[in-house]
């Protein structure tokens, strides 16, 4: 009996101290309405640990086919309160600001279950960024729409709350079955 209770206990605490553990982090800026030049730049961090501070701080493109300059911006990715801070590192103006968490693992068996805005001063003016997620990737998009307007990253960030829980849950009904079934199987070894 102690050791069940122990098992239940350990795997209890595992559920809790469970969450992301790395991740793939990208960011592409563009001009996409004014320039139709050839394609955005790209910053990219693949395999990041998350915890160890700032997971992307890349200022050198991966690719950058236009030559465009700026739209740096740094991720902080907070594995305790799950809250990503996106952080720019200049001032210059895009049409499109596309951020992706991708291919993110967790040390349990957990999934992305919702996504929203904190706070946002990343952008003036201020643009509501589209906010899109699955079970093992989050998108932020901030985007003017078509016409000549621009918006100008603006050295501050904008925080984003990710919500995470369960990867695959039990309907009730199920989850109670099982439950009594070990109640019955667990009262049984009592027994004897």
């Amino acid at each position: 009996m102690k050791k069940f209770i122990a098992a239940v206990f350990a795997g209890l605490c595992l559920q809790a101290s469970a969450g992301i553990i790395s991740a793939d982090f990208r960011n592409e800026g563009d001009l996409p309405y004014c320039c139709s030049a050839g394609g955005p730049l790209v910053t990219e961090t693949l395999g990041a640990a998350v915890g160890a501070g700032v997971e992307h701080n890349v200022a050198t493109p991966t690719s950058n086919p236009s030559g465009w300059s700026g739209g740096i911006v740094f991720v902080d990715l907070d594995p305790i309160t799950n809250v990503l801070t996106l952080d720019s590192q200049d001032t210059l103006d895009f049409e499109t600001f596309v951020f992706y968490i991708r291919n993110i693992s967790f040390s349990g068996n957990e999934a992305i279950t919702g996504l929203s805005l904190l706070s946002n001063a990343l952008v003036t003016p201020l643009l509501s960024p589209v906010l899109s997620f699955t079970q093992d990737s989050v998108t932020i998009r901030f985007d003017v729409g078509q016409g000549n307007s621009v918006f100008d990253f603006t050295g501050n960030n904008a925080t984003f709350q990710l919500e995470v829980g369960p990867a695959q849950s039990l309907p009730a009904p199920a989850g109670l079955l099982l439950l009594a079934i070990g109640f019955v199987a667990l009262s049984r070894k009592l027994k004897k």
